[in-house]
């Protein structure tokens, strides 16, 4: 647990989960908030390959951690054959992808899109250089697939990252030549150009793959909080400080001592820009002797060429510029540049320095063996021993040693903690679940954790999505529980009933007599607590006279007719109420009103509600039948637009791989 894991990544994996048990890809979260579209969000990854097989198949947790590992596992394979086609050896390619995976990669466990788009990163890498360098174009029909797997992973950051780091490929990968040609620049420069071209043909191939998602992605972006760069939408939040480049060389002084390194990030201030950063974005450490061997392979005259690696000097430009990037100035000095408006987090661009570095390493590496000729078991026996202490470097400099904060040491890394125990495994026996299973009608709370209490079965605020309706990030969703003034409990109470809310799950209890409640206890829920850190039980609170996520109101008094609401079903893609409907009336239903969703029955009349959420006004029947039943689908025409673009591009695809075969 820690950082986004809970009150971000388990919730949409325990409804993806839950989900695809019942039959349904879900395409739209009806718990977080108010309701948001999962593939235009994206980061639940609901049509990845390997979710729809882990979390369709195992325990949530268990598929979580497959998932991750498994990406490990797929990153160091990937790194490994990368720095062997770059003409590293065996030794200099295994610690070119000990240095960079697991140097680069453990600071961000608590963020499962840096482990998968950054297995991708390094086999889209290997793609394409596999292809520069002997012109087969099977290996752009790879490199379109990974691409597509990568976009369909969810989160595009470090797509857009690799998509940059690809610009310089086709003139750092020399073409291997059978026969020399006598205007070697010319050619050189066209060569260049045309693979170019049919390289960026496959990188549109790859996002034909994934327009499905991408296109959803889109439309929620011009209706986000990412519609331009203000305070809320910062894109150089996260970069990494010009002074915290002391990390390559000596790490000690970032994640050691009294202070934390995020204090230590925030006291820097030489030319740095505007806006926080954390630990987690800010990171970079390769190892200490990968980066002494990258020095020694890129500057010392007797190894400079001891070693095959190929563009060492291209490599070392590729890290500069990426470090020129995650400082974040390229942001702040260029926000109208496309891409660099629309991510935050600069800090990523690391990926690109620590693969480069990584590499130079390996490079090293090969350069001192190349030096021991003809002494194999001395060679075997100083690679192992530079590796187990790389390993042992990048170990202990992944660890903080807050003693206490886990049972055993170095169980905190940067801010995940591993735990015995994960909150998921307490979920079947939370009584907050059970209490709100029997509840009549669908509960919404407001509780801490942010996403994290959707785990009880029931739609939640406050609500944190990377991209989402604009709505999430105004300022009418926040509210103060501490006021103590009549004037200003009325006005929550009112915007609480605005949005549904039935219940408050607090950490604190309200002040005494001052809030329209009903106290329903003090409640100990193992799964929260274990989530939030949290020791003491929650105080948990009904709301009077509220609403309720669903409502039906006497269209000319203003009554509420809840007790004519009869059955309710709700699903990811569908929503069907009856009610009994004797006079005129309007059901209401306080999910958002977001494009794709559609009534059924084309005679029933929908009615906006206060600007955000879905009604529908009903009549009674002249058959004398008081049940009606409101049906509302989501179809979207930007998933429907998306799959039409992702099929073709599957079916020019698989020509492609067909047409190959029989080459």
């Amino acid at each position: 647990m820690g950082g986004d894991l809970y009150p971000y990544y388990m919730p949409q994996k325990v409804y993806l989960a839950e989900s695809l048990r019942v039959g349904i890809i879900p395409f739209w979260n009806s718990l977080v908030g108010f309701g948001y579209p999962v593939l235009g969000e994206s980061q639940t990854g609901a049509l990845y390959p390997p979710n729809l097989i882990l979390f369709s198949t195992f325990a949530v947790n268990t598929a979580y951690n497959m998932s991750q590992l498994g990406h490990y596992l797929l990153a160091f394979c990937g790194t490994y054959f990368l720095a062997r086609r770059w003409g590293l050896q065996t030794g200099g390619s295994l610690l070119a992808a000990t240095a960079f995976v697991y140097g680069w990669f453990p600071a961000r466990i608590c963020l499962e899109w840096a482990i998968i788009g950054g297995a991708w990163f390094v086999w889209i890498l290997w793609a394409a250089t596999a292809y520069l360098q002997t012109s087969r174009r099977s290996y752009l029909l790879i490199l379109s697939l990974f691409l597509g797997l990568d976009l369909l992973a969810g989160h595009y950051n470090l797509a857009f990252i690799t998509l940059l780091t690809l610009i310089p490929f086709p003139w750092l990968v020399p073409l291997r030549q059978q026969t020399p040609r006598p205007n070697v620049h010319e050619n050189e420069t066209r060569s260049g150009w045309r693979r170019s071209i049919l390289l960026w043909i496959a990188v549109i191939g790859g996002f034909l793959l994934a327009a499905v998602q991408l296109i959803p992605t889109w439309e929620l972006k011009t209706l986000s909080q990412r519609q331009d760069v203000n305070k809320i939408f910062a894109p150089t939040y996260g970069h990494l400080p010009i002074q915290a480049l002391s990390q390559l060389w000596m790490p000690w002084a970032w994640s050691a001592g009294n202070g934390t390194m995020d204090e230590r990030l925030a006291a820097c201030q030489w030319l740095r820009v505007p806006n926080a950063t954390n630990q987690v974005e800010a990171q970079l450490y390769v190892g200490l002797l990968t980066l002494m061997l990258a020095l020694l392979a890129l500057l010392h005259p007797q190894f400079r060429r001891g070693h095959g690696f190929r563009s060492p000097w291209g490599w070392s430009l590729l890290a500069i510029g990426a470090l020129i990037m995650a400082t974040g100035w390229p942001m702040e000095l260029f926000p109208w540049l496309p891409g660099l408006n629309f991510f935050r987090g600069p800090g990523r661009y690391s990926i690109t320095a620590a693969l480069a570095i990584s590499l130079l390493g390996g490079a090293g590496l090969d350069a001192v063996l190349q030096r021991m000729d003809g002494k194999f078991k001395s060679r075997f026996v100083l690679t192992g021993a530079l590796l187990l202490l790389t390993m042992a470097d990048l170990w202990t400099a992944s660890r903080q040693y807050n003693f206490g904060i886990a049972p055993y040491l170095g169980r905190k890394v940067f801010y995940a903690v591993m735990l015995d125990g994960p909150p998921l495994k307490f979920r079947d026996e939370s009584p907050l679940r059970r209490y709100f299973a029997e509840a009549l009608l669908p509960v919404r709370i407001y509780a801490p954790g942010a996403n994290l209490p959707t785990l009880l079965g029931v739609s939640a605020l406050p609500v944190y999505l990377g991209l989402g309706p604009e709505i999430y990030e105004s300022e009418i969703m926040k509210f103060d529980f501490d006021a103590v003034d009549d004037s200003v409990i009325k006005e929550e109470c009112e915007r609480l009933r605005k949005f549904g809310v039935t219940h408050l799950l607090l950490e604190t209890a309200l002040p005494p007599g001052k809030w329209p409640v009903i106290a329903r206890g003090e409640w100990a829920d193992r799964m929260l607590q274990v989530a939030l850190g949290k020791q003491t039980p929650f105080f948990l609170y009904e709301l009077e006279d509220s609403p309720g996520r669903i409502s039906l109101v006497d269209t000319s008094t203003g009554q509420l007719l809840s007790n004519q609401i009869r059955h309710v079903i709700l699903e990811p893609q569908r929503v069907r109420i009856d009610v009994d409907c004797t006079r005129d009336c309007t059901l209401v239903l306080r999910d958002l009103d977001y494009p794709g969703w559609r009534l059924q029955s084309p005679h029933q009349a929908a009615v906006p509600i206060d600007g955000l959420f879905r009604g529908v006004h009903l009549t009674p029947q002249t058959s004398g039948n008081s049940q009606q039943t409101v049906e509302w689908v989501y179809r979207p025409r930007s998933i429907f637009l998306g799959m039409t673009i992702s099929l073709l591009g599957l079916a020019a695809w698989i020509a492609g791989v067909v047409w190959k075969g029989r080459e």
